[in-house]
């Protein structure tokens, strides 16, 4: 299969040292009786995973069969090759498709990763309805769900997969399988370690056939960069160095050529599977049970979080030069609104934006309303000449708007309301004030307060979320990593950050430094004001 074959289809080969310590972990759970044993990769490729599987076998067993599915004939061959000294039986087929009579006792899997935009409506919806998955639909789920069908009670399976669904509301469904009908045994959380070419960040999942969860849980360890240079001073294989530390059982900081690995383990606390899964021990339950303690609202209490503006059509609506534009085509100025983009982001507050864009809605109804064309001939011209463009998105006429309006434009006469901005992603909390009228980006995120609310809270809400508080409940509870260790600052993550009392002397403080560091951000009031977040928590 060639690699543009192999990308569509998600499909990504383990490699070998991966490989090996899903095996060795697989096997760990392993309750062997001396019986055949049937062993099934629903996704063989080249057989690396069950070549590993075999390898790792306790000795002393009985008759171990090996199957297989795929739809590569040459890698069913390589697979062949390798295992011709088993009892192997590979089937080129799509294991999601066919009708399987079978039931194994071992199911070890590296399903493929293929989203529902690759997948597309049809054969999304079809896998959502026949699998019990709902929200964005991934291949790896339906796998998940179809290796359920076909293991034995007290069979034992190991799957290398996506973390995604340990973190996210999309994973809720995948949550919830595992929970039903899985004991959980271990999960191994490999972050941003790249011990896969995939562009996902890997987790390990082992689990038995089981819905009842024995007493002590879950193991859960989670390894993440703690610091990424390339070193020669430690020459030799990162991925082996790494895997090999996870496998010793010990809370570690390992040193590779790639830089100084951060390992942690705890387990898995039993949760209503709508929460995502984290790794919780002693210090962090000691650690969120004092900020719990201290904990007057959380920022969704308070504030509506939302995601910025969604065009669907950037390139006709968003530009840095609008003055390039012919003076017949050039859209009016009163249209043309400063937009606040990532780019631009910084701590407390930021001097300018460097993007705008064509918002063709009047900002002073309550109600979204669009502008008339009479009164902004130039902006409708304009929009007139990418018209087959715009009216190719289907969804926004579907929804009964114009062809030329934007996808996602909120309601108009908010943006003029105080607000607090942020990245989407960042490896820092990058959160700023602005009272500037200007519109957010979908790369952002923005808080208005809720009716009612005092004024106040914004300037509270800023300060704690710039602080080590926040970054430290983020990785507690959440911990939603990319690579290089950056966060995802998502509405369901920001929207459960804690808040102390405002009311307090501490409150007061924070209240009135924030407001001044906005003003003026130049100024060194940011380690005083962290130093107040953190008093006020019963942190220092």
């Amino acid at each position: 299969m060639d690699t543009a074959l192999k990308k569509r289809n998600g499909v990504h080969y383990t490699p070998p040292r991966l490989a090996q310590f899903l095996a060795e972990q697989t096997v760990r759970f392993l309750e062997l009786t001396g019986r055949e044993i049937i062993v099934l990769d629903p996704a063989c490729g080249d057989g690396e995973l069950l070549e590993s599987l075999l390898r790792a076998w306790p000795s002393a067993t009985g008759r171990v069969r090996v199957m297989g599915f795929d739809s590569d004939a040459g890698a069913i061959d390589e697979t062949y090759q390798r295992l011709k000294s088993y009892d192997i039986e590979i089937e080129q087929a799509d294991f999601l498709r066919c009708a399987l009579n079978r039931q194994y006792d071992v199911v070890i899997a590296n399903p493929p990763y293929v989203r529902t935009q690759v997948l597309g409506g049809n054969r999304a919806q079809q896998l959502a309805a026949e699998f019990g998955l709902s929200g964005r639909v991934d291949l790896y789920q339906a796998f998940t769900a179809r290796i359920c069908q076909v293991l034995k009670p007290g069979g034992v399976m190991g799957l290398l997969t996506s973390n995604r669904f340990l973190t996210t509301k999309t994973g809720a469904a995948m949550r919830r399988l595992l929970r039903e009908h899985f004991s959980l045994k271990a999960i191994f959380d490999l972050g941003d370690t790249k011990l896969f070419e995939a562009a996902v960040l890997p987790a390990v999942l082992i689990a038995v056939k089981n819905p009842c969860q024995k007493k002590g849980g879950c193991e859960f360890t989670r390894v993440y960069v703690e610091s990424a240079s390339a070193s020669a001073a430690f020459p030799g294989d990162a991925a082996a160095a790494i895997l090999e530390a996870v496998s010793d059982g010990k809370s570690e900081l390992v040193e590779t050529c790639r830089g100084r690995f951060k390992i942690e383990r705890g387990r898995l606390p039993t949760s209503n599977d709508k929460n995502i899964w984290s790794l919780v021990n002693e210090d962090s339950l000691s650690w969120l049970a004092k900020i719990r303690s201290k904990r007057s609202h959380s920022f969704g209490e308070l504030a509506e979080i939302k995601v910025g503006i969604k065009t669907t059509a950037d390139g006709v609506f968003i530009r840095d030069n609008w003055n390039a534009i012919s003076s017949e085509q050039r859209p009016e100025t009163q249209l043309i609104r400063p937009l606040i983009t990532h780019h631009a982001a910084a701590r407390w507050s930021i001097e300018r934006t460097t993007k705008s864009v064509l918002y063709p809605y009047d900002l002073t109804k309550a109600k979204r309303t669009v502008v008339n064309a009479d009164e902004y001939p130039k902006s409708f011209r304009y929009l007139e000449s990418y018209r087959e463009r715009l009216e190719s998105r289907k969804y926004v006429t579907d929804s009964g708007r114009s062809w030329y309006e934007i996808w996602v434009p909120h309601q108009p006469v908010d943006w003029a309301r105080p607000k607090i901005v942020w990245p989407d992603i960042s490896e820092e909390p990058r959160f700023f004030l602005d009272n500037s009228g200007a519109i957010v980006n979908g790369d952002c995120y923005w808080i208005k307060l809720r009716s009612g609310v005092d004024p106040e809270w914004l300037y509270l809400i800023l300060a704690v979320a710039n602080s080590s508080v926040a970054t430290n409940f983020y990785d507690t509870v959440f911990h939603n990593k990319l690579y290089a260790g950056r966060r995802r600052f998502m509405t369901q993550y920001v929207k459960e950050f804690p808040l102390p009392e405002i009311d307090s002397q501490i409150g007061k403080r924070i209240v009135a430094l924030v407001r001044q560091q906005v003003e003026r951000p130049t100024a060194p009031r940011e380690q005083t004001i962290e130093t107040l977040v953190l008093e006020a928590f019963g942190l220092q």
